[in-house]
């Protein structure tokens, strides 16, 4: 019995594992920020774009936004208050009207855009990567922590690539 009581528990291991990974489900990113978004749109600084969903990080997020006459800036933390402290930043979506996309390396992106990607950079603290591309006399930004340094390039562009396929919300 007490040789049988290690593989009764790894067994149970075993079963609980699969229904532990099926709960981390991607976050839905217009769902999280549906209040925030309304508002922006309410001031006048739509079109809104963001991707369908993030990667599962964080249990639970934290939506925040800030305008002004030209801008507007989404941002989704894991802790409230956050402001894009690097302890807490998850994501931000803003847009402004005018400029022009800057970054390290041209990507393109979806429906022919053409952007820029800054990869992570760290100094005394690490700034996300991040996306820019024009689109609508605006340009767009997207800085998100997803994936790793080996994968963060895809990661980004592929939220990009969602935002601009699915177009204005609201």
């Amino acid at each position: 019995m007490r040789r049988l009581m290690p593989l009764a528990l790894l067994l149970l291991a075993l079963a609980a594992a699969p229904a532990a990974a099926q709960e981390r489900t991607r976050v839905d990113v217009p769902a999280a920020l549906e209040r925030q978004v309304d508002r922006i749109v309410a001031r006048g600084h739509g079109p809104v774009l963001l991707p369908s969903r993030l990667p599962p990080e964080h249990a639970r997020l934290h939506p925040s936004e800030r305008s002004t006459r030209r801008a507007y800036r989404l941002e989704l933390s894991a802790a409230p208050g956050c402001n894009g402290a690097t302890a807490c930043f998850v994501a931000v979506f803003s847009a402004r009207r005018g400029g022009t996309p800057s970054g390290a390396q041209r990507v393109r992106l979806a429906n022919g855009r053409r952007g820029r990607f800054t990869p992570t950079r760290c100094g005394a603290s690490c700034a996300p990567p991040r996306v820019q591309w024009r689109e609508r006399g605006r340009l767009y930004t997207i800085r998100a922590r997803v994936g790793t340094q080996a994968t963060e390039k895809r990661e980004l562009l592929r939220l990009a690539n969602s935002a601009i396929v699915n177009g204005a919300r609201r």
